[in-house]
């Protein structure tokens, strides 16, 4: 099971008090199972990981803002430059808002119900529906949990992505799960781009390291986003990013996004 708990208050906030500090690497202390991202998935199943606290730890210095240039087209149609623009750019801070809890997996699907259906649920609401929906991924569960347990860093339990399509069929939305070893529908950057441009929705687990921090590859995610478009022409990727208040219309380039992407083996929760 894919546990994600997100990143809490603000990006390069943990998602519970780190166990070491910020000017620390996570190789500089050990972590415990419910306090760092977990391997990428090597099976049928999604692997566990718990957020991005120690193993994307917070850089000395806050990042800019997100950088927004103006989309030239979107769908697969051609931009003014050489490429073409899958998806709508827009998507990724049309119904955006900043998480106040390490609840990332439930905002990134409250953005793809509020693509999909115009509904828009609040946070509060997306968490009361989360507590009382019956985890398939870990029984006995609720999807989320919002309790303070000093046992796992004060942040309750995360997000099973599988489990976030419970959520969204409440809302009337079909979805499909698949990773690189699924075996389900395919995935990878062609993937989505078609999946994209065809009006679905993608939330996907990432290296949040990678993504706000330029990081290396790793080899784990543990922060879940939505990808609103591809610009091929500008190289950029529009993420639906609630983690920090700086990360509205986030856009990263294609090689960056594909980083952090296959760090947790090309995870995809397709939605529409």
């Amino acid at each position: 099971m894919l546990l994600v708990a997100g990143c809490s208050g603000a990006k390069h906030t943990a998602d519970a008090p780190p166990t070491t500090p910020p000017s620390q690497t996570s190789a500089a202390a050990p972590t415990t199972s419910a306090t760092s991202q977990a391997p990428a998935p090597t099976g049928g199943k999604p692997g566990v990981n718990w957020g991005c606290h120690n193993v994307d730890p917070a850089p000395p210095e806050p990042l800019p803002a997100a950088v927004h240039p103006t989309p030239k087209a979107k769908n697969g149609t051609s931009s003014e430059s050489d490429g073409a623009v899958y998806g709508d750019p827009e998507a990724a801070s049309r119904y955006w808002e900043q998480q106040s809890q390490s609840d990332c997996g439930l905002m990134a699907t409250r953005l793809a119900i509020a693509e999909l259906t115009g509904q828009t649920p609040t946070e509060k609401e997306m968490i009361d529906l989360a507590k009382k929906t019956p985890s398939e991924c870990s029984p006995g569960e609720p999807v989320y949990d919002d309790s303070f347990d000093p046992s796992d860093g004060g942040t309750g339990h995360g997000t099973c992505t599988t489990d976030l399509a419970l959520l969204l069929k409440h809302f009337g939305v079909d979805s499909q799960y698949t990773n690189d070893t699924d075996g389900g529908i395919p995935t990878g950057l062609k993937a989505l781009e078609k999946y994209l441009g065809d009006g679905k929705q993608a939330i996907v687990c990432v290296n949040s390291s990678t993504i706000w921090d330029g990081a290396p590859k790793g080899d784990s995610c543990g922060h879940l986003v939505t990808v609103a478009a591809i610009d091929t022409g500008e190289d950029l990727v529009y993420l639906g990013d609630s983690g920090g208040e700086d990360t509205r219309g986030e856009t990263v380039s294609i090689d960056t996004f594909e980083s952090a992407w296959a760090a947790g083996g090309h995870e995809i929760l397709l939605a529409g």
